[in-house]
């Protein structure tokens, strides 16, 4: 428990380091030897981003589809669906966060770079940005940034899932790297189909 110390050269110090009111990673014990302090803890630019990036608070994207998913009648065969996500910072960014800890601080920024829809019928739709938000107005016609057309019905439901993927970039005390997050939501949209019947009426 001591580490190799004398028990009667010094003492053990219970120490807790704090940046920017959330703990690191401690507490911990140390030895101080007689008369002196115990050692500062150090910490490391990497541990700091770490903080700051459970900090950042991103979220998946909030799926948002027309003809929307609680509809009673859902989607249709041949007719265009259009998907997005709901513009806040915790959704597409971009997020910020600052951590400090013994005199150093790192800076964090998060920003959504695209989305990969999943339809539920086999068809992956990837997406550059949150998508355009539909309009009455737009009705019939194919989104400008985000859609998919089904070819076969489904009265149970398309399991939807949207993956949003952030870049997350850090610096401090002069280092800084990139790293990736995935973070996901679901729905389901019922998708029908419109059946015409042909009736050839003759008058005698």
């Amino acid at each position: 428990m001591w580490g190799g110390h004398d028990p009667h050269e010094g003492s053990l110090k219970f120490q807790m380091c704090q940046g920017d009111g959330a703990a690191l990673p401690w507490p911990r014990v140390v030895f101080a030897p007689n008369g002196q302090p115990a050692a500062a803890p150090q910490v490391s630019p990497a541990e700091l981003a770490r903080q700051a990036i459970a900090e950042l608070g991103l979220e998946a994207p909030d799926i948002q589809l027309a003809p929307p998913a609680d509809s009673p009648h859902g989607a249709t065969v041949g007719f265009p669906v259009w998907m997005w996500t709901v513009r806040r910072p915790s959704t597409i960014g971009p997020v910020s966060k600052t951590a400090a800890a013994g005199g150093i601080s790192v800076s964090v920024t998060a920003t959504l770079e695209w989305i990969t829809w999943a339809m539920g019928d086999g068809a992956p739709v990837t997406c550059a940005g949150p998508g355009t938000p539909f309009t009455d107005d737009q009705a019939g016609r194919p989104s400008p940034t985000c859609g998919h057309i089904y070819s076969r019905a489904s009265s149970a439901g398309f399991p939807i899932s949207a993956t949003g993927h952030w870049r997350i970039r850090w610096s401090g005390a002069g280092q800084g790297a990139a790293d990736s997050m995935d973070l996901t939501s679901r729905a389901q949209l019922a998708v029908r189909e419109i059946r015409t019947l042909n009736t050839d009426v003759r008058g005698g």
